[in-house]
């Protein structure tokens, strides 16, 4: 049951790959725009907003701590942890990643295309001319380049950030996926019982910071939380009990968490 990220730029077969990946692993849990739209009802935060969190460039007066990216970034991810917990996983949504990137087990794959292959699959499924197309294609994924240094400082496109990258300039897409499937077979990628409960473990803790990250009496406090087979830590320091009894409440009520180990100080 391999949990596998397809990076690929606009029209560069991503999809395609993806469908022929879940038809071959017979993982059905197919995730791109699902991940927005199960965080959008789990916190409250619009799509539309999600959305533009995930693929609009960072304009120069957004770049201020207020910035609500990284916000709403923390409840995708917990949001994707969630899915990726539930078995085998394909996410094809952007930035995979960098989400998931704390899990070396997960299988990163970018996929590439000649500019000339994206462009004519542009034009055909947008109607669009070839000079259109062209611009669209160079848009979309300059705004991703800088989106990404943005919030990760890295290279959206660097091949040390993948596990592998796959050109279909000549492969196939038969032998992309057969290649991949492959992969997800080794060792290096398998989910063990132990990465499955450290998979359980993190997604319930980033299910945990996303839900004190929504609440405006929590946001902004210091707090460490660590999650164990369903037990949550709390350390750090708070300033006085009355936060010590919304920190409490507010965790004891959250889906997954059957008890709260209490480790804060107060001063």
């Amino acid at each position: 049951m391999p949990i596998i990220t397809l990076s690929r730029g606009s029209k560069s077969g991503g999809l395609a790959l993806a469908n022929l990946l879940s038809e071959e692993l017979n993982c059905y849990n197919l995730i791109s725009r699902e991940v927005l739209v199960k965080a959008s009802e789990e916190y409250g935060i619009t799509e539309e907003a999600l959305s533009e969190a995930m693929n609009k460039p960072v304009k120069l007066w957004e770049r201020s701590s207020h910035n609500p990216r990284h916000l709403y970034l923390s409840l995708i991810r917990a949001a994707l942890l969630e899915y990726a917990s539930q078995g085998c996983m394909i996410y094809h949504g952007n930035a995979g990643h960098f989400l998931l990137g704390d899990l070396s087990w997960v299988l990163k794959v970018r996929l590439i295309a000649p500019i000339e292959q994206r462009i004519s699959m542009l034009q055909q499924a947008m109607d669009l001319d070839r000079p259109e197309a062209a611009q669209y294609i160079s848009k979309v994924d300059e705004d991703r380049k800088r989106w990404t240094k943005f919030l990760y400082g890295e290279d959206w496109a660097d091949p040390t950030n993948f596990d592998i990258v796959i050109n279909l300039q000549t492969m196939s897409l038969k032998t992309a996926c057969d290649t991949v499937c492959s992969l997800a077979d080794s060792p290096e990628y398998n989910r063990t019982e132990e990465r499955n409960s450290k998979l359980r473990n993190i997604a319930l803790t980033a299910r945990v910071e996303a839900t004190l990250n929504i609440d405006n009496r929590t946001r902004n406090i210091d707090v460490s939380v660590a999650a164990e087979n369903g037990e949550m830590k709390l350390t750090g320091k708070i300033a006085d009990e009355d936060l010590r009894l919304i920190l409490l409440e507010t965790i004891g009520v959250i889906r997954g968490v059957t008890s709260v180990k209490d480790e804060l100080e107060v001063g």
